[in-house]
């Protein structure tokens, strides 16, 4: 028998907790219901009261419903909910957390599952209000799954009853699911993007037979928030960064930006770096009609309906050299760097829509210049995509970390 934790607002959301409560009972699991209300009394007593969560918070549930603004009582309620939540999940209590609401009830229910570790499942079934604000801030760097109501959650009827049913069959099996087996290969995490995917794959190949596990990560944003996150929690070997255009978004305004501290928790934490600047010529938006006006004359490149790129130019790629310089400046662990001069990406080169051999000299030369000395730049006469780069990067990597080539 496994635990479910149940997330919920009662006061607004009590009949339809109470139901999906007895569909997972009905199934021989155990369900701990938390209540994270803050307008009135619940219908049913649950596990952990709004009094409790109100009082990891600091306050009390009589001084959250006098709040003047609901946003503060659900600040406080949400803060309140983490809290006792990270401590159940420490102590092991329950093996998978479901929730169902809105947009405040979700945004409440989310942000508990955000803290929570990258593998515990996790389900929240939503109405269409927090489809249409966009998943991206309720998952986060999470491994939420999402499922959308159609109709609001309110009241049982044939249409709310079937998508409660389903949200409990979710969370049961997948706590049901078996226990995968962990492996123990030495871990690698890189990043890549559609247009360095040649080079990725390569190089992937090419450290799982040397009895490597390597995890790629997609920069488009979340992909690089996500990494930055993960370096802190896995006993990674080493970092090898084949795609460096979220720093370019983050400066100029793109949308795969995946925020300031970019590039930073690797070398914080001293594990060994092979930095390449795979697709720093591209500033990514979605459809055409988002490309910011000041863009639209440039070369653009559209890639599908959700993802135009924009080709940086010389003056950015200035500012983008400096600014991963200065990151890596303060790297505690090794750090190498590897150019392919033929381009930084299958659009990059010769003949490539983003061909410009100006424009990644200027950044080759303003990263050599702003790098501490003490960081070895290599140039490799290839387009990034390349074998032969691939095998280099390869034999770079296990250089840096010390692992003899013949094993």
């Amino acid at each position: 028998m496994k635990t479910i934790l149940l997330l919920a607002t009662l006061d607004t959301k009590g009949e339809e907790a109470k139901y999906v409560k007895e569909l997972i009972e009905k199934r021989g699991h155990a369900v701990m219901v938390l209540d994270m209300s803050s307008l009135g009394k619940p219908p049913f007593e649950p596990d952990i009261a709004a009094e409790e969560v109100a009082k990891a918070a600091g306050s009390s549930i009589e001084e959250v419903r006098a709040l003047k603004y609901s946003s503060q009582a659900t600040e406080v309620m949400t803060r309140g909910a983490e809290k006792v939540v990270k401590s159940l999940c420490d102590a092991d209590k329950f093996h998978g957390v479901l929730s169902m609401g809105g947009g405040t009830g979700s945004a409440m229910a989310s942000a508990v599952m955000r803290q929570l570790p990258i593998g515990l499942p996790k389900f929240m079934l939503v109405t269409q209000h927090v489809v249409e604000a966009g998943l991206k801030g309720y998952v986060g760097t999470s491994d939420i799954a999402v499922m959308p109501s159609v109709v609001d959650i309110a009241g049982l009827n044939r249409l709310t009853m079937r998508s409660l049913n389903n949200a409990a069959s979710a969370i049961v099996g997948m706590v049901e699911s078996s226990e995968i087996r962990v492996s123990e290969k030495p871990l690698v995490f890189t990043t890549m993007l559609g247009i360095t995917t040649t080079c990725g794959l390569m190089l992937k190949e090419l450290l799982t037979r040397k009895g490597f596990e390597v995890i790629i990560f997609h920069s488009v944003g979340l992909g690089g928030m996500t990494l930055e996150r993960l370096i802190e929690k896995y006993p990674v070997s080493g970092v090898i960064e084949l795609s460096l255009n979220e720093i370019g978004n983050e400066l100029f305004g793109g949308f795969a930006k995946a925020g300031p501290k970019r590039l930073e928790a690797a070398g914080r934490l001293g594990i060994p770096q092979i930095i390449v600047p795979g697709n720093i010529d591209t500033i990514t938006f979605f459809s055409p009609e988002t490309v910011p006006d000041r863009y639209k004359a440039r070369n653009l490149y559209y890639h599908n309906p959700q993802a135009t790129a924009v080709r940086t130019n010389a003056d950015e790629l200035k500012l983008v050299a400096e600014t991963v310089a200065k990151k890596l400046n303060q790297a505690k662990g090794p750090v190498k760097v590897l150019i392919p001069t033929r381009g930084f990406s299958s659009l990059d080169a010769e003949g490539g829509c983003f061909y410009d051999p100006v424009a990644d000299m200027a950044f080759i030369s303003s990263l050599k210049s702003s790098l501490n000395k003490r960081i070895p730049v290599e140039e490799i006469d290839n387009n990034i995509n390349d074998e032969r780069f691939a095998k280099i990067a390869a034999d770079r990597f296990l250089d840096i970390i010390g692992f003899s080539h013949n094993a």
